[in-house]
């Protein structure tokens, strides 16, 4: 008897023991599976909140690319209208380009059938006589040679009263001694003028000459050398043909 009751005594106390550790292990079981559930509710909120994020994005790049659209529309038709002005103003008629061809050839007829020589430099036209128009340093003064030579040009000039020239005065890039408050631009400037005196002596009507001093800005040789300074110590002659009837042909004011 004494064995029965110790017997069902231990197997209550082992049925007591069980049933503790089977509710310790379901509570860490709840607790798992709520932090599990509350793990995956933040994650279903930040996957619903980058899906509104990215919906809102898609939604403002596609606002964006219409904006962009119409500009690039908007300024394809400025473009296209502008291009059709220029082109309107580049489709000149057989004629009036014919026009504009016999006024340039008309205003340099006069520099090829006057005998002296027509050169083009660096972009720009000169009248070339045979002997060079060069001073001595710091000098505006013409020698013997020179003098024959602006005779010549003169009655050249004279034959033909619709040429119209600018006298062109230069210097090299030094310093010279001279009155105070002179410098390289009066020297350029007296030496385009001792030309122009000379033709006006020798007949030429003063209203087909005009005269400019650059100083020593439009070198034509190498200030370094010698025989560059020499070169720079200069006058030119341009063609300054009257432009008017060009401007009107092509339609300027």
């Amino acid at each position: 008897m004494r064995f029965i009751i110790t017997a069902l005594i231990f197997v209550m106390v082992a049925g007591s023991f069980q049933s503790c550790v089977s509710k310790k292990k379901f509570d860490e079981l709840q607790a798992a599976k709520t932090a599990t559930d509350q793990a995956l509710a933040e994650t279903q909120s930040q996957v619903k909140t980058l899906g509104e994020e990215k919906d809102a994005l898609a939604a403002e790049m596609a606002s964006e690319k219409a904006r962009l659209n119409g500009e690039l529309s908007s300024l394809r038709t400025d473009m296209t209208a502008q291009i059709a002005q220029v082109n309107e103003k580049l489709n000149m008629t057989e004629a009036e380009l014919k026009a504009i061809k016999d006024e340039i050839n008309g205003m340099f007829a006069a520099y090829t059938d006057s005998g002296l020589t027509m050169e083009e430099r660096d972009g720009r036209l000169y009248l070339v006589t045979e002997e060079p128009v060069n001073f001595r340093n710091s000098s505006s003064s013409l020698n013997r040679d020179q003098r024959n030579a602006i005779d010549a040009m003169a009655e050249k000039l004279k034959a033909n009263p619709a040429i119209k020239v600018l006298v062109e005065g230069h210097t090299d890039n030094k310093q010279f001694a001279a009155d105070a408050g002179t410098d390289n631009w009066d020297l350029s400037y007296a030496r385009a003028k001792s030309v122009a005196n000379r033709l006006i002596r020798k007949g030429v009507d003063a209203s087909q000459i005009t005269i400019a001093g650059h100083g020593d800005t439009m070198p034509a040789g190498d200030n370094a050398t010698k025989e560059g300074r020499e070169a720079n110590r200069r006058t030119s002659l341009t063609p300054n043909p009257d432009l008017g009837g060009l401007l009107k042909a092509a339609g300027g004011n």
